[in-house]
């Protein structure tokens, strides 16, 4: 009899293992399909880096309830996003205290990173102010966009690279 239960737990271990196996596998070819979304999303240009955290030169990390986000086609770029941080101009309208443009003229630099990120710089040539936004993506989506303004400190923000067509906010 105990010979019998000793079979049989070790063929449940022994299936486990495979499962366990198969799973570890598919797991990981999910991660290698979104990493080609992400590169595809990036390398057409056509992608919404969606904010979740802003970080501000002073002051706290502050996690963003609202939907924020920086909209990149091949001919326009569009953003709306919060700013946290010392202004050294103020603005004429106090309405127009966030990061908000939308951009028909635009120079937009790609490069790949050593760990097959991506690194992009955007500069809108046909704004009021004058904006710098660099943006730095992993090979999993996730990113980081840094705003430079001569106005304003500069503010960084957390979060994610999606398609346009899911990210439908404004």
């Amino acid at each position: 009899m105990k010979k019998i239960f000793v079979c049989v737990a070790l063929a449940f271990m022994a299936a486990n293992v495979v499962v366990h196996g198969q799973e570890k596998k598919s797991k990981k070819q999910l991660r290698r399909e979104h990493a080609e979304e992400v590169r595809q999303l990036i390398d057409a240009q056509d992608f919404v880096f969606v904010a979740n955290q802003a970080l501000p030169m002073a002051g706290p990390t502050r996690v963003l309830t609202t939907p924020y986000d920086l909209t990149v086609g091949k001919d326009t770029v569009s953003a709306f996003l919060p700013y946290f941080g010392r202004a050294y101009v103020a603005p004429s309208n106090p309405l127009e205290s966030g990061i908000t443009f939308v951009s028909k003229d635009f120079a937009y630099t790609l490069s790949v990173t050593k760990k097959n990120g991506r690194e992009i710089q955007i500069t809108p040539k046909d704004v009021p102010k004058r904006y710098e936004l660099f943006l730095s993506v992993s090979e999993s989506g996730s990113a980081t966009l840094s705003v430079n303004d001569v106005t304003r400190q500069p503010i960084r923000f957390n979060g994610s690279i999606e398609p346009r067509t899911r990210n439908a906010q404004r």
